[in-house]
């Protein structure tokens, strides 16, 4: 790599407030007498040239043959500069990568006219073999180019020259849309396994610019570096950027290279079981054992085949705005989880489900515990249709029977809590009819839009028949209390009768109360049989 840069000029307008920003540290640079080359760095200088925006500014600080300025001194001297300009200082943050070895390569934060911004002298990164902390000491700005996850990260907006500056090849594969380590990928992340899952997420982030990871990335990938990955990267840190790929506009993107790599089958998706302390219930924070989905299951290979086809034809949907599956970001992680794993959980009680799920999801991604609720709720409603071997047939029927309408009913008992998403019941349902019907209504129509249009239709037959949608949310004719003053219910019955009159309100819409307390009568307080 040459030391002289390739260069090109920034021809996005760079938004008022960094301009602002930028005007400030250049003036304290020169006031303050400092001298340095000051240059953003990664992301933002990435964006810009994008056309994107990056509210993300990290500065890098080159200091005078001679001298160090640290990235605590420069954000010292910005807060004491806006002391005396506003009034008003503000607090720095320091982050120091290791105190014993890396004197004066902290990284300091601080806001400037309101934006964070984070200062951290030119840098170069040197590994162990069994930790993904480095050992750092000053550089180049070619030696600080080369120790960063991608080339497209690896720019440099130079503040005093106002040109952009590529050390590696970052400007050709921005222009080709490829994501490139600066060296070779077993280098880049042997050093720190976690850039590889970040590499995926940023397929999924510039997506809509059909970005993607270049092949000897790919072909790095193996059971060396998948080892690596297990025993540098923590759990919370991969479930933390598993989490931001599943929410990113084309997470699909992201699953499909996960699976082609095997981080899918052999790293993500697996049940982790904590050792359990001894005479005590509790569990320590020592892993027993790991059990990977695509291990436990008879059938794994046809599961992970499930997994993609669903990958494929479903998980698209719950990013696009005009689809009836569209997902809010915040519910977009529950839904795609409930993809990746729905084909290795068909069919197991819900016991078995809790258990298997929790040590996926808790103990293995680290995920928020909602995220387990919701998604318990969609496997286990899944699983009531498919106890039942539901009817798609029937569903679609004008008239939907009886027995059709309370297995809805049985399988919507399960979403009805505050943790799952709004969406739940529509993508259970066409994961449903994607899986189940064997894809002989994909095959017998050609292709996945007519699958789509066979679901709107058959939506709409349900949302025909009254009440069953919301039954969990309709208010009755009566009350617990009303329950209480009819001889024969024992309080201990009362939930479940009001679950029966739910059944026979959907069942009979215009039922009244006096018939409802009449037919409470009748039963005595048994439960109503179906």
């Amino acid at each position: 790599m040459s030391t002289i840069p390739k260069t090109a000029r920034l021809d996005a307008v760079i938004p008022a407030s960094h301009q602002k920003v930028f005007a400030t540290l250049l003036r304290v640079n020169a006031e303050k007498g400092l001298n340095t080359t000051l240059r953003v760095a990664g992301g933002w200088v990435r964006d810009m040239l994008l056309g994107l925006y990056s509210s993300d500014i990290d500065i890098a600080i080159e200091s005078p043959s001679g001298s160090v300025v640290s990235g605590e001194r420069f954000a010292n001297e910005v807060s004491a500069f806006e002391a005396t300009e506003s009034g008003k200082a503000h607090t720095v943050g320091v982050i120091r990568v290791n105190p014993a070895l890396s004197k004066h390569i902290e990284t300091a934060t601080v806001c400037v006219h309101g934006i964070p911004v984070e200062f951290c002298a030119l840098r170069a990164d040197e590994y162990s073999s069994d930790t993904r902390i480095p050992q750092v000491r000053p550089a180049t700005p070619l030696g600080d180019s080369l120790r960063r996850d991608f080339t497209v990260n690896a720019l440099f907006y130079n503040l005093n020259t106002n040109i952009v500056e590529d050390y590696t090849t970052g400007l050709e594969d921005l222009q080709g849309c490829i994501i490139r380590c600066p060296l070779s990928p077993k280098e880049t992340f042997f050093d720190d396994p976690l850039r590889l899952l970040r590499g995926v997420r940023f397929v999924g982030q510039l997506g809509k610019l059909n970005f993607s990871l270049h092949n000897n990335i790919l072909e790095s990938v193996d059971d060396e570096l998948l080892d690596k990955l297990s025993h540098k990267v923590s759990r919370e840190r991969a479930g933390t950027e598993f989490t931001k790929m599943m929410t990113t506009a084309f997470p699909e993107k992201c699953v499909e290279l996960l699976f082609d790599m095997r981080l899918l089958q052999k790293y993500l998706l697996a049940e982790v079981y904590m050792k359990q302390l001894p005479g005590k219930k509790k569990f320590s924070s020592e892993i027993e054992r790991i059990e990977y989905l695509s291990d436990k299951e008879i059938n794994s290979q046809r599961a992970l085949e499930s997994v993609m086809e669903l990958n494929t034809i479903v998980c698209p949907l719950f990013s696009k705005p005009s689809s009836p599956l569209f997902v809010e970001e915040k519910g977009r992680l529950i839904a795609m989880m409930f993809e990746l794993i729905i084909p290795f959980f068909r069919s197991v009680p819900p016991p078995e489900v809790e258990k298997r799920l929790y040590a996926l999801c808790i103990n293995g991604l680290k995920l928020p515990l909602y995220t387990f609720h919701s998604i318990q709720a969609m496997i286990n409603c899944y699983n009531v249709l498919r106890s039942y071997s539901l009817s798609i047939t029937a569903l679609h029927q004008a008239d939907v029977t009886d027995p059709t309408k309370l297995i809805v009913f049985e399988a919507l008992g399960h979403l009805n809590n505050s943790s799952v998403i709004s969406k739940a019941f529509n993508i259970v349902l066409y994961t449903f009819l994607v899986l189940e019907e064997n894809f002989n209504l994909l095959h017998s129509t050609g292709e996945p839009n007519k699958v789509m249009d066979f679901y709107i239709s058959l939506w709409r037959r349900l949302e025909a028949q009254q009440g069953l949608l919301n039954a969990y949310q309709l208010q009755l004719p009566v009350k617990g209390s009303d329950l209480r003053n009819i001889k024969g219910i024992k309080p201990i019955n009362i939930g479940a009768l009001l679950i029966d009159i739910r059944k026979k309100v959907i069942l009979n819409p215009s039922i009244s109360r006096e018939e409802i307390i009449d037919w409470l009568k009748e039963v005595g307080g048994s439960n109503l049989k179906t």
